[in-house]
């Protein structure tokens, strides 16, 4: 790196750009910070506007579940012992990347009160093209290590990365924890040399672990958001809760603080996916206006940081769809719901189970309102939400006692018209899986006879000859109104609005 005194003689023959100065590991930045070179400053005239897309490697990392089926791996090849996990990652991972040297004078860093201009000739972290590059060797490392072998592991080593970041998993078996470090540490200074190995983030071997920013507990057999990142995010939150214009710099740790939520809570993803449509319109420069709709979405965020019981997920959960983990498992029971103008019901076809609740006038008036347009949010679609909460509050309790390991959640397939009425709340619960799928009108006879049995005795027959030696559910005494069942099925206990004078605080 060589690094030049006198800007003026260097102007007509470099592009500067500044650096800046962020925080690492939730670390104060004046103590342990990450450097940033800004190539995308200044506006309309920055080396990554200027960049060919199309030049640079564009990288291709799994996704982190294939983590959490290795541990269920490894546990069924060896019930008997502990599976442990280790991260290992590499030492100023870009900086083993060289730049060609016709480049290096595009990528200059300005250091404003030194007068100084710095000449760096390997690739910079804040150039887009970085970590495409990098990860030929990253693959290279990746490569190496799950090509070693042992006795236990006669196809090679489990060898996960992202970027710089490795990822062992074991089962503590003879020699084989050793084996895998050896092998990582071995693989690291093969591609990279000696000054390759970043021994201070070379972690022990544990059965619960930080990956990518998550913890995987090998014996619970979960994945749950930290609680620094929890902190962190409820401050964030509230920071953006109490301004009215956010701007693009802002969205950023808002997002990044989000999304590792969203991977734990399956219900979090539409109100991610909100945010996202959001900020990806504007420039870096840019601001939004807070709006109210926004807000609510921010208080709903709030509120799920400040519940613990929703913080986790199984990791027998093993495929991943837009960004969630998803079940492979067999459902063990099957739940038919319908709701009409008149009632609601669900149906447990496994257990040859029926439950069945007629609304009030009141709540028939509701109806009626709703489709002349009132916004008393009483549609079709809160209808069935609430036909699938009858079924969990009625019959969570008793799914629970059939299972035999109160690890691993049960899966509960709901067939319904409207598959985005099956939430998430409950899952943690009761330990719970509900997966969905369309059924059609025409096709739900059984659940569409159920919600209608006040209309006309017709209904009422076609159900009894469908349903003969069914157990009936009523609706009981104490869920009484479709309000009174939110309530009791939910749980919630208003919080208050997150106060906006301390930004500290959460």
């Amino acid at each position: 790196m060589r690094v030049v005194t006198q800007r003026r003689m260097t102007t007509d023959l470099t592009r500067t750009y500044p650096f800046g100065v962020f925080d690492k590991g939730g670390e104060d930045a004046s103590v342990s910070s990450r450097t940033i070179h800004d190539l995308s400053y200044p506006k309309g005239d920055f080396i990554n506007d200027y960049t060919d897309p199309t030049s640079n490697l564009k990288p291709e990392y799994h996704h982190c579940d294939a983590v959490a089926s290795e541990i269920l791996h490894a546990k069924r090849e060896h019930p008997e012992v502990e599976v442990e996990i280790m991260t290992g990652d590499v030492a100023s991972a870009f900086r083993n990347i060289s730049i060609h040297s016709n480049s290096a004078y595009l990528v200059a860093g300005w250091i404003e009160e030194k007068n100084g201009i710095i000449i760096a000739l390997s690739v910079p972290f804040g150039w887009t093209g970085s970590p495409g590059f990098y990860e030929i060797v990253g693959g290279a490392v990746s490569h190496v290590h799950g090509c070693h072998y042992n006795d236990a592991n006669p196809i090679g080593f489990f060898n996960y990365y992202w970027v710089d970041d490795h990822i062992n998993v074991a089962a503590n078996v003879g020699r084989i924890l050793n084996d895998l470090d050896r092998s990582l540490r071995f693989a690291m200074g093969a591609i990279l040399g000696a000054g390759g190995i970043n021994d201070e983030n070379f972690t022990p071997w544990a059965t619960r672990q930080r990956v990518l920013g998550l913890e995987f507990d090998s014996t619970a057999e979960l994945v749950r958001m930290p609680q620094t990142k929890i902190d962190k995010a409820r401050r964030i939150l509230v920071a953006v809760y109490a301004v009215t214009v956010l701007s693009c710099k802002a969205y950023r740790p808002l997002l990044d603080s989000l999304r590792q939520l969203a991977t734990c809570i399956r219900a979090a993803r539409s109100f991610l996916r909100r945010l996202r449509i959001r900020e990806r319109h504007l420039h870096r420069f840019e601001s939004d206006t807070v709006f109210d709709e926004m807000k609510q979405d921010l208080f709903w965020w709030w509120q799920v940081l400040h519940r613990p019981q929703l913080n986790g997920v199984s990791i027998t959960i093993k495929r991943r769809l837009y960004g969630i983990f998803q079940p492979t498992t067999t459902p063990r029971h099957h739940i038919e719901v319908d709701a009409s103008d008149f009632g609601l019901c669900a149906l447990d076809i496994t257990a040859e189970h029926a439950l069945m609740y007629r609304y009030t006038p009141t709540e028939i008036g509701l109806i009626t309102d709703c489709k002349g347009d009132a916004p008393n949010s009483f549609d079709i679609n809160y209808r069935e939400l609430l036909s699938c909460a009858f079924a969990v509050h009625a019959w969570g309790p008793r799914w629970v006692s059939d299972s035999h390991d109160n690890r691993r959640p049960r899966h509960v397939h709901f067939r319904v018209d409207n598959m985005s009425a099956v939430a998430c709340w409950w899952e943690t619960t009761y330990r719970i899986w509900f997966s969905a799928s369309h059924v059609a009108g025409v096709d739900n006879v059984r659940a569409d006879a159920d919600s209608r049995l006040s209309a006309n005795q017709s209904h009422a027959t076609l159900f009894s000859s469908l349903t003969s030696g069914w157990t009936q559910y009523p609706a009981t005494v104490d869920v009484q109104g479709l309000t009174d069942i939110w309530r009791h099925i939910s749980e919630l206990t208003p919080l208050p609005i997150p106060r906006t004078t301390n930004l500290n605080d959460h």
